[in-house]
């Protein structure tokens, strides 16, 4: 007779949340790595970008900034502000709220997203536990926590607790999980908020209300039986009414041009950031970032699952023995799936340079690669018990030192030059909130044309002050006249040095010496390095005072 797991004893329930309360404790120990470090590491712009726009909530009243986020430094900013309007609002308000509670700084900002990934492992851990045995969810959890992509990036914010939320709900209206709440009318309005909300927090929201909403359509389809009229319209009217709002938003801050909002759309459903639209490279570029985000251990355990090892879960006679035969059946295939595929296929043009725009596949490959485990797990069983949990030991010990060096060389990549970082603090320390920094560089960034320019965000983040460019010398020379821009910044590059000697001849400086950057041994980028600068300080020239 099969010896009976700690889980499923009596005290189950509080043996499964004890362990669940383990990987929240892991979980939130990993995102704490170095919570104080600058936002120069891997896909700086997106920390950066968060952080600014969250700092100009607080900064500045309500009466400018309206309410919407805007890109604006200084202090007065500029007399109109310039807004950043392409993404739903509420989402972008948000981190606001946990600047305001821990602080208006790098940590403030990644308390938020330990919050948000931790209450995301909780839901996750609920969801799973009700579509399958204790062992597998837990073994799932800690993929999920693991993962590289979850290590250093979190989850995509609020939405993915509202969207795994909904998801939760939606399995209990319809019944799908075992010893789960009695459906009540309360479940349909909690899944009518969460679906709305979803999509005013992020885009990304829309492709999990699309994810529940086909699932029930072709649920119904396979049972052969009509929808249920009021969880069909909640599936339909709260996800299209709020991405209504959305676009109305958009819309309106581009004049209500909407072809302007179709071109944005096209962008990023097409080519994105790249000169042209290629299957292969983009192929190329997904399984590139899949092996980084979720390491090769466990792509192949979880593919040998999807693959091979449904030849064994189909054909197992799940009547012999029972009930001790576990089920080894992906739950809910095509619900845990389809989220990952509308975002990368629908979106696709935003793959290229996003590693985290896999994210929605972190449940997904948890699952298969944990039913993957266990799978083996029952296969070595029937030959030796002790060969079996030594192999699983094993498998589980190998996955954590991958993605434990996965994690690693993502905190190692550094897109932006901590040296350059320390450049910009130092400036903003120096030069007055209501000043502005003269500059032969603009350090402004034009990602597409409808979306207009802003700072780069690691700049603006840490500067702080507006930048005016100046490329000659009369025009440096007639700025510093004014007392309004105390220094001036150029690079030190060969084209430049007749400048920067007239510079040399008549003001003070500091100098900023640059270093290499570094490249991985298969030469991928590893660390930016940077040219060396020259701070001129326009308030001391030569032979004053």
């Amino acid at each position: 007779m099969k010896k009976e797991s700690v889980l499923d004893r009596p005290n189950k329930a509080f043996s499964f949340w004890f362990c669940a309360g383990l990987l929240v404790i892991l979980l939130a120990s990993i995102l704490a790595r170095d919570i104080d470090r600058p936002f120069y590491g891997l896909h700086s712009w997106k920390e950066a970008a968060a952080a600014w726009r969250a700092r100009c909530y607080l900064k500045y009243d309500l009466d400018y900034t309206k309410g919407l986020a805007l890109w604006e430094v200084g202090d007065p900013p500029s007399e109109k502000p310039n807004r950043s309007l392409d993404h739903p609002q509420l989402g972008l308000f948000l981190p606001a709220l946990d600047m305001a509670i821990f602080g208006i700084n790098e940590r403030g900002a990644r308390i938020g997203v330990i919050i948000r990934a931790v209450l995301s492992l909780l839901v996750f851990l609920r969801i799973l536990r009700g579509l399958v045995d204790g062992k597998t969810t837990l073994l799932a959890g800690l993929l999920f926590v693991i993962f590289p992509i979850t290590g250093y990036f979190g989850v995509r914010g609020w939405v993915t607790v509202a969207s795994l939320l909904a998801v939760w709900y939606y399995l209990v209206i319809i019944g799908a999980v075992k010893n789960g709440p009695e459906p009540k009318t309360y479940h349909k309005w909690l899944l009518a908020v969460l679906l709305f909300l979803a999509l005013q927090l992020t885009w990304e929201g829309f492709f999990y209300a699309l994810a529940i909403g086909v699932h029930y359509v072709f649920r119904c389809i396979h049972r052969r039986k009509f929808p249920e009229k009021t969880l069909l319209a909640i599936l339909i009217i709260a996800p299209l009414s709020s991405l209504a709002l959305d676009f109305a938003v958009l819309a309106s801050g581009h004049g209500w041009d909407w072809e302007k909002v179709w071109q944005l759309y096209r962008w990023r459903a097409a080519k994105g950031e790249m000169p042209e639209f290629v299957w292969g490279l983009w192929f190329a570029k997904m399984w590139e970032f899949a092996v980084t985000n979720f390491t090769l251990p466990v792509l192949i355990t979880a593919i040998a699952y999807l693959t091979f090892g449904q030849l064994f879960v189909f054909t197992a006679d799940t009547t012999k023995e029972a009930p001790k035969t576990v089920e080894r059946r992906f739950p809910q295939f095509w619900l845990f799936l389809m989220p990952a595929l509308f975002q990368l296929f629908i979106l696709k043009g935003a793959l290229w340079r996003h590693q985290y725009w896999e994210s929605p596949l972190v449940p997904f490959i948890a699952v298969a690669a944990a039913l993957g485990i266990m799978l083996l797990a029952d296969f070595l069983a029937k030959i030796n018990r002790w060969v079996a949990n030594a192999a699983i030991v094993l498998l589980v010990g190998i996955i954590f030192i991958s993605c434990t060096m996965g994690l690693n060389y993502y905190y190692s990549i550094r897109w932006q030059s901590p040296v350059k970082i320390k450049m910009f603090k130092d400036l903003n320390q120096m030069i007055p909130p209501d000043k502005a920094l003269l500059s032969f560089e603009d350090f402004v960034v034009n990602q597409h044309p409808v979306k207009g320019s802003h700072y780069r965000p690691e700049v603006a983040w840490y500067l702080d002050r507006k930048i005016v460019v100046a490329k000659a010398m009369e025009e440096i020379t007639k700025k510093a006249g004014t007392g309004g821009y105390p220094y001036y910044l150029i690079p030190q590059v060969e084209q430049l040095m007749p400048l920067i000697g007239q510079l040399n001849q008549r003001y003070k400086y500091q100098y900023v010496p640059g270093h290499q950057g570094e490249a991985t041994k298969d030469g991928k980028f590893l660390k930016a390095g940077m040219m060396s600068y020259f701070i001129f300080d326009l308030n001391r020239p030569i032979g004053g005072s």
